[in-house]
């Protein structure tokens, strides 16, 4: 039987699946360990062993969240009668707060292992409350500085690292961003806009849509100008190439995998509200944020926006507007393609909000945040 220790994470959203492998692979680098988990596709290939899949399992707002709800509980049964049937040595809950913390709840007291958080809940807002975590978790690894304050507030042992976009997604000089248009076979002095309209079939539905018809219509206004379509593992490839068709773009859009590769390269993204901004934002890369979905999930945001007067990632960091946010109506395919023609012909406005954007970045801490929470983690396993 193995002695090695074993780590058991949990990831329920892409990007909680992104830090969780790069955490992963920082943790192999240090010690022979045995990863286990519950997670997506880059979690299986940086060597963990998944006892559940959870593909499908983030929703977008309320209403689209309850849609899960039913199949959630049954998989949160399942989890914990493994977790305490068979302990890991260290548990990792990673990000997607509305699931791990009801977990918690529900093993802490019969759990025989320590518990680090990674990414708590709400660790993007300056006010929010941990004390009702202080007894869940031993430790607690967060991506921003204000989050750090707010945890030791509440008497947890919390740590900021800084966040782990930084060592994925570098700003490129002007060599090296010729080498990468280069490569995704771009045409010399003609703009790039990326387009990114998430993961998930809703926004695929709310967001892309309107994203290609925006790039239709700069399209027809600007011949200089091709696009980057952002292709997410989740999405069939086939179902994008049959809408660029409809929008007659089969020459001006290059179907791209790879997030970080499409705003490291374009001069201007065109982002759905959520982790990729900030990504973008990582990249230096100039963007407009937009959010659209149904009725209640527009009325939804516009709610929280009472509380929290922004959407984007960027925005909130700075704790005000670096980049243009666009919702609903806001984000519709005429007033978007005019949003965004505005802004490629304003190249000083494009610089400014750029230098803006990497003074964000240095924001976010120093390089080597997945090394930290790997010492962090080995730290745990031996007190």
């Amino acid at each position: 039987m193995s002695t090695e220790p074993r780590i058991f994470m949990i990831a329920g959203e892409p990007s909680a699946d992104r830090h969780a492998a790069m955490l992963g692979e920082a943790l192999l680098r240090e010690r022979s360990l045995r990863l286990c988990g519950v997670g997506q596709a880059l979690m299986r290939g940086a060597g963990f062993d998944l006892l559940l899949d959870s593909s499908g399992w983030s929703g977008i707002g309320v209403v689209d969240s309850l849609e899960r709800l039913p199949h959630l509980i049954g998989r949160m049964r399942a989890l914990t009668a493994h977790l305490l049937a068979e302990p890991p040595d260290l548990l990792v809950p990673v990000d997607f707060g509305a699931f791990n913390v009801r977990l918690l709840r529900r093993i802490r007291a019969r759990l025989a292992c320590p518990v680090l958080y990674y990414f708590p809940p709400r660790s993007w807002s300056r006010e929010a409350n941990y004390e009702s975590l202080a007894e869940l978790v031993d430790r607690v690894a967060t991506p921003f500085s204000w989050s750090e304050d707010r945890l030791r507030a509440a008497g947890i042992q919390g740590t900021w690292v800084g966040h782990p976009v930084i060592d994925r997604i570098l700003p490129l000089d002007a060599q090296e961003l010729a080498l990468l248009r280069a490569k995704l076979g771009a045409v010399p002095g003609r703009m790039l806009v990326g387009l990114l309209p998430g993961s998930r079939a809703m926004e695929i539905r709310c967001s892309g849509r309107e994203m290609l018809a925006a790039a239709r219509i700069i399209a027809d206004e600007r011949d200089d100008v091709d696009f980057l379509l952002s292709v997410a593992p989740s999405v069939p490839e086939e179902a994008l190439r049959e809408q660029v068709a409809r929008h007659r773009l089969q020459e001006r859009v290059s179907l791209t995998h790879g997030l970080s590769t499409i705003v490291q390269a374009s001069d201007l993204a065109i982002v759905t509200s959520g982790t990729a901004t900030l990504e973008a934002a990582a990249a230096g890369c100039p963007m407009l944020i937009i959010y659209r979905g149904t009725r209640l999930m527009v009325l939804e945001k516009w709610l929280r926006r009472f509380a929290q007067p922004f959407i984007g990632m960027p925005n909130i960091l700075a704790n005000r507007e670096v980049v243009p946010e666009l919702i609903h109506l806001e984000a519709e395919a005429t007033a978007l393609a005019e949003r965004a023609l505005g802004l490629l012909a304003d190249q000083k406005k494009m610089r400014g909000m750029r230098e803006d954007l990497l003074e964000l970045r240095g924001r976010l801490g120093a390089p080597g945040v997945s090394d930290r929470v790997a010492r962090l983690c080995l730290d745990a396993l031996s007190t």
